[in-house]
């Protein structure tokens, strides 16, 4: 499969190593839960040596580390088996992992990796027409708590795509969870700060990690973006899991400064931060 971007990549390794933390708290705080990806992409991907060597320099107890346990024989596992394999290893068998995406070859080699489709509990995320975005609201509308949604689109998000869907992640965290990973052309310039906008006014509370774009990079699709990760809750306003969430903080906070080593950015890099509110959306 030839790929725009390697898999694996810098920005992926923040992504799934967010994601595997969350699902490794959440299966040791709650149990069963599902997990809804409508851009599910490949299931896994050749992984190469630079990305091999990164994840094999993270410590066994980081989540990503001993989910990628392939990485060595060049395969590295996206989102869903990610999330999939984090649950087996946890032993939390009421996990479902449910995935699509608008590219009918893709659909079907998800599925054939043992990964089940979202149109098992949401049926209009169906047809030759799929579009993500609409499976994101019906996802929306038929979210129940405990709930993670994945969003994981190109890198046109955030100038066509972020007015109409982080107020969208805003209703979803009220209920559940959503994983944003977006890619930022540039934080200074008029859409990064109308991103920064959106989640001021949308998403005070949610936390939020950047990797910044590699000097010499040397593996696609880490060079030019700075690559954004979202994590919205319910859970994090909620007084009496406040312990609970100051645990995955710290799962968080420990993994980032293994990543930015990994990486060879300075320890506090990628560190997690709480987006603050804004001035009242107009």
């Amino acid at each position: 499969v030839s790929l725009p971007y390697d898999m694996g990549n810098a920005g992926d390794l923040l992504k799934h190593g967010v994601l595997a933390e969350f699902v490794r708290w959440q299966c040791d705080s709650k149990g069963a839960f599902r997990f809804l990806d409508p851009f599910g992409g490949e299931p896994w991907g050749a992984a190469g040596t630079e990305v091999a060597r990164r994840v094999q320099a993270l410590p066994e107890s980081c989540a990503l580390r001993s989910v990628q346990s392939e990485i060595d024989r060049d395969r590295y596992y996206g989102s869903g088996l990610v999330v999939r394999r984090v649950a087996d290893a946890r032993g939390c068998a009421g996990v479902r992992v449910l995935v699509s995406d608008q590219d009918p070859a893709k659909r079907k080699r998800l599925e054939e990796s043992g990964l089940s489709m979202l149109t098992e509990d949401f049926p209009g995320c169906s047809g030759s027409g799929y579009d993500a975005y609409a499976a994101f609201d019906e996802i929306v509308r038929g979210a129940k708590d405990g709930d993670l949604v994945l969003l994981d689109p190109f890198h046109k998000f955030l100038p066509n795509k972020a007015p109409k869907v982080v107020p969208r992640m805003a209703e979803m965290a009220g209920r559940a969870s959503v994983l944003l990973f977006a890619l930022n052309l540039d934080p200074k310039n008029e859409v990064g700060r109308r991103f920064d906008k959106f989640l001021r006014n949308h998403l005070p509370g949610a936390w939020r990690m950047t990797c910044p774009p590699l000097r010499g990079a040397r593996v696609k699709g880490e060079s030019t973006y700075h690559a954004e990760v979202i994590l919205a809750a319910r859970a994090f306003r909620d007084d009496a899991r406040q312990r609970d969430v100051d645990t995955l903080w710290m799962r968080l906070l420990e993994f980032s400064r293994h990543l930015a080593a990994a990486l060879g950015l300075s320890a506090d890099t990628l560190a997690p931060r709480k987006v603050h509110r804004g001035e009242p959306t107009p």
